[in-house]
């Protein structure tokens, strides 16, 4: 008897199926449009998943909120496993720390990137470079005017670039073409790994570095000493013109310059540079050149940095750390030669109208 029920409501249940096809059928939708990549029943899947993971992300932001909340900018993982507990309920998620105030969520196959400021970014805006090839495609990208604001750009490897070709900035930057005043808005972290071979010589150019300007954060990278950087000011391993962050960044190559704003790390700064370690001879024949930064304007600031390299011009304003400060240095250290031909230097900034705080320079500097 109950075997026979079971094949009774099978039977049911699969002419419920077929009185269902046959009424969309004849509604006058065919079978292709209920099947396939673009179909009615695919499109509705993806507006699902779309609805799920904007809830997660919505989740997400409130218990990165709630943490912000209790008065602390850095996020703690201890209090946001608990907000998240409290926002996500029953779902299961792995929170895992980058070791640079960010966490990687994973929501069964979603991956969602917690950024240090609390920003949250999905899995679909998170794009992975792992070979030359890649960076340079992003970088045209970048220079065609996708800013990638919201993004979260990272290596997976060492990238080695071809010495043989003249690299153009990413996010170039040019103050007599405005069509070349591109700006990175995203986030690029370079996970700790090395740029190798990238070479920048031009003497008639001006915002050079492996980015042109930034607006975004840069961070986690290395600069090897195999590169080369040079150009005509506004002129710095990593970024020309920083206007957003750059963190935990190590220059090895030597940077020159014939012009002013020259600096190991960045040329001319109006944003933050944290925990950066220079380790390239810098030099120029102008001014404003300095170890980390070469002029850091009034809203700048150059926090926890290192200079372990000599810094060598011909001119005034330089520093060990900043050529020339109109901002905020703080917890700086310089232990390496200043020399300069001119007047205007010092371990720490060669011109300050700025502030300087717990900065201290070991070497003596030359005139």
């Amino acid at each position: 008897m109950y075997k026979q029920k079971k094949t009774q409501n099978g039977i049911t249940l699969i002419a419920l199926v077929v009185s269902i096809i046959v009424l969309i059928i004849l509604a006058g939708v065919s079978i292709a449009m209920l099947v396939g990549e673009n179909s009615i029943i695919t499109q509705a899947q993806r507006a699902d998943e779309l609805t799920t993971q904007a809830q997660q992300k919505e989740a997400i932001e409130l218990a990165v909120a709630s943490v912000q909340a209790q008065g602390t900018l850095e996020l703690d993982k201890t209090k946001l496993e608990t907000a998240l507990q409290s926002q996500l309920g029953d779902i299961a998620y792995t929170l895992t720390e980058n070791g640079d105030g960010s966490f990687l969520l994973q929501i069964a196959e979603r991956s969602y990137y917690i950024d240090s400021t609390g920003e949250v970014i999905t899995q679909e805006n998170m794009i992975a470079i792992g070979s030359a090839d890649e960076l340079k495609a992003f970088r045209d990208d970048v220079n065609n005017g996708n800013s990638y604001e919201g993004k979260y750009v990272y290596l997976t490897s060492d990238i080695t670039l071809d010495s043989s070709e003249q690299w153009e900035p990413i996010a170039v930057f040019s103050d007599e073409n405005e069509e070349k005043k591109m700006q990175f808005e995203g986030i690029f972290d370079g996970k700790n790994y090395e740029i190798e071979e990238l070479n920048i010589n031009t003497e008639d150019k001006r915002y050079q570095g492996m980015f042109g300007c930034n607006t975004g954060t840069i961070k986690n990278l290395t600069i090897s000493s195999t590169c080369y950087i040079q150009g005509k000011g506004n002129t710095g391993s990593f970024v020309g013109y920083n206007i957003g962050n750059v963190q935990n960044c190590i220059n090895q190559a030597n940077v020159q310059s014939n012009y002013n704003n020259t600096g190991g790390i960045v040329g001319k700064n109006e944003g933050e540079v944290n925990e950066c370690k220079n380790e390239g001879t810098v030099k120029n024949t102008s001014q404003a050149t300095g170890g980390i930064v070469g002029w850091n304007c009034n809203s700048g600031l150059v926090e926890n940095c290192n200079n372990n390299a000599n810094i060598i011009t011909d001119y005034q304003m330089t520093g060990g750390i900043v050529g020339s400060n109109d901002g905020s240095v703080q917890k700086c250290y310089n232990s390496s030669e200043v020399k300069t031909s001119s007047f205007g230097i010092g371990g720490i900034t060669g011109q300050n109208y700025g502030v300087i705080e717990e900065s201290f320079n070991e070497r003596k500097n030359y005139i």
